[in-house]
């Protein structure tokens, strides 16, 4: 597969008087046509850093950035901007002007001087707001909007500068969870139907895994690439966002809390009242273990039942609920009067 961009052995960070300072080092990454890329990495990696860097906002200490075979040093404001489209973090501040007019200031890089639309420049915009479903939008002022519609309105700018790349730094920080999906469905979608290179940055690790074409995994000497089921299968994810009380679960592709346990409890059964139980039995210092119905103590999961969680004493069934509480409820009550688990 083709790609745009290209990073060789590149150094990001700062430079000033002093000498300056190495963010992170030695990375090489690709990225490809008509692909979502998200960027992911634990905070102080460096993500904002190497996407400034990239977009040419920032100079490299070391290394190269090429953009369609060409290095972004060697390329003026003006034809880094028919390449690359940015959003940054920042909201967008246009007082007084409406979805139309931001929208419009996308075709600058294009329109010389004076900046006057012509019929394909008009053309363009409009494409661009109808794709990000902001055409019923078009004429309300930018201000108006909500947080996800003015994100929608700002990758139409983006779109609208009609560059082979886009590149977005957390285009989904401050939004709600319906409002970050449709926003990543929606780069998604322009990254298939238009060809582009869409590179985001985040830290919606469960978004990106479900929606991203490939991932970058920052870090301080090294950017690990690759699809998320691979990266997933190389347990890319342990080592990177390792903490003391949290953990990645490579079976549900989520992380998780390392939790302490005091106890532990047999159970018998599957299907989703026993993920549901064992999350609320963990929470509580619990640690359910897998079990046979020959246990004298032990709860036990009847699938489509109106009931479906039973506590069993002594080949006894002892108590029967639909809740989680209450089932939880019981095995503490018989813990602190017997104390069986231990």
């Amino acid at each position: 597969m083709k790609q745009s961009i290209q990073i060789e052995n590149l150094s990001t960070g700062y430079r000033s008087s002093k000498g300056g300072k190495v963010v992170a080092r030695h990375l090489n990454a690709g990225l490809n046509n008509g692909e979502l890329t998200c960027l992911l990495g634990a905070n102080g990696t460096g993500k904002s850093t190497l996407i400034k860097t990239i977009s040419g906002f920032l100079k490299s200490i070391e290394g190269s950035v090429s953009i369609n075979g060409s290095t972004i040093e060697a390329m003026n404001e003006k034809d880094l901007a028919k390449q690359v489209a940015v959003v940054l973090t920042e909201k967008i501040n246009v007082p007084n002007a409406t979805v139309y007019e931001l929208v419009a200031y996308g075709r600058s890089p294009h329109t010389g001087f004076l900046g006057r639309l012509n019929s394909e420049d008009k053309q363009i915009i409009e494409q661009a707001i109808e794709r990000c479903g902001m055409g019923d939008k078009r004429n309300r002022l930018v201000t108006s909007l909500s947080d996800g519609e003015r994100q929608k309105a700002t990758i139409a700018k983006a779109l609208a500068q009609d560059t082979p790349i886009i590149i977005l730094d957390e285009p989904t920080a401050f939004l709600d969870l319906p409002a970050r999906v449709e926003v990543m469905q929606l780069l998604r979608k322009l990254a298939v139907q238009t060809g582009k290179s869409i590179l985001m940055s985040t830290h919606d690790l469960d978004l990106a895994l479900q929606m991203a074409d490939r991932l970058w995994l920052l870090q301080s000497e090294a950017i690990i690439t690759g699809t998320p089921e691979d990266l997933l299968l190389q347990n890319a994810f342990q080592a990177m966002f390792k903490k003391d009380k949290i953990e990645f679960d490579n079976k549900t592709g989520m992380f998780k809390v390392a939790h302490q346990y005091n106890l532990t409890v047999p159970v018998v059964g599957h299907g989703f009242e026993y993920v549901l139980l064992r999350r609320a039995l963990m929470r509580k210092g619990i640690k359910p273990v897998k079990a046979n119905e020959i246990e004298d103590f032990h709860v036990r999961i009847i699938n489509d039942s109106d009931q479906p969680f039973e506590f069993w004493c002594n080949q006894l069934k002892a108590h029967t609920t639909n809740k989680v509480e209450d089932i939880v409820s019981e095995i503490m009550r018989v813990v602190s009067h017997q104390n069986i688990y231990n």
